[in-house]
């Protein structure tokens, strides 16, 4: 391994040593270590990451399908114990496509969604550092995913950090910065739902932080945003005098279709809204929305 890869990534923490790498192009496999235990890994190809795992996700691939309902269980199950018959000589995801069961494009979704999660778990664990080993990773290029991809705010959060420890005359560094993603980058995830219409981040003020409408619909967030206010405000009165506390999470369902609210947490009054039509899936939505919590709490804190 070249003396400045493991210089710029070998022992620096995980946020450091990650975006160090990706800026590098590198290709190969970081070992997440933590107190000389390995707690994660994160795959990447070109400076693209294709997979990631965390020891602190309790569930499989599979298993993380069924909860969010992506795929029918019966079905699941089924294509699951044909995939290990053969002795993992293929990936699952892959396995999964050529069935029928899942389609390319949900599929990708899926995998960013888990990638997503575990490169969160391990980002927020301060004495996780990273060890490098290099290599020419074979994977299908069509299921990498950039660094904003599926962890837009980490990539802001850390670019003053990662500067410092990349080496000014090093010939694979990337001269010029990305262009930071917008705010409603990480909005565009929710484009994946069944009926989705949009989504919008904002305070109980009124004040509107990000926003996206989906193509092909016509909208305008602010001017929804009262409406929106008073029902939730609304909920909230109901929620108090019922003596169940402060809302997180609410919807209400209607002939058309369904609005959806989650609360970033409970010292807050910002909220992520999701509008969907009829086709909409309450379970999947809600866990769509969790997963952006994180990076929703971190654009509300640079308010």
């Amino acid at each position: 391994m070249a003396d400045h890869v493991v210089e710029i990534i070998d022992g620096h923490p995980f946020t450091v040593a990650l975006k160090n790498a990706v800026q590098i192009k590198w290709s190969g496999i970081l070992n997440a270590m933590k107190d000389s235990q390995q707690v994660g890994v994160v795959v990447l190809r070109d400076g693209h990451i294709a997979w990631a795992v965390s020891n602190t996700q309790t569930e499989n691939f599979a298993s993380f399908l069924d909860r969010i309902g992506m795929v029918p269980k019966d079905r699941l199950d089924e294509v699951v114990q044909k995939f290990r018959s053969m002795g993992k000589s293929k990936k699952l995801g892959a396995f999964l496509e050529e069935t029928g069961l899942i389609s390319h494009a949900t599929l990708r979704e899926c995998l960013k969604a888990h990638v997503s999660a575990a490169i969160s778990s391990m980002m927020n664990d301060s004495m996780i550092t990273l060890q490098a080993r290099g290599g020419d990773m074979v994977v299908d290029t069509s299921l990498i995913f950039h660094l904003s991809e599926v962890f837009p705010i980490f990539e802001e959060t850390v670019d003053s950090i990662v500067s410092s420890h990349i080496p000014d005359d090093s010939e694979t560094v990337l001269k010029n910065k990305e262009k930071l993603p917008e705010e409603k980058v990480f909005l565009q995830d929710l484009a994946a739902l069944p009926g989705y219409l949009y989504s919008v981040v904002s305070n109980t003020e009124g004040n509107q932080l990000a926003c996206h409408v989906a193509d092909g619909v016509s909208v305008d967030t602010k001017q929804l945003l009262p409406s929106l206010l008073e029902w939730l405000g609304a909920s909230s009165l109901s929620s108090s005098e019922l003596k169940m506390g402060k809302v997180l999470f609410g919807f209400v369902q209607s002939e058309e279709g369904s609005l959806f609210v989650h609360m970033v947490d409970t010292g807050s009054n910002y909220f992520l809204a999701v509008a969907c039509d009829e086709k909409a899936k309450l379970g999947v939505v809600k866990h769509k929305m969790s997963e952006l919590i994180p990076d929703i709490r971190v654009l509300t804190e640079m308010q």
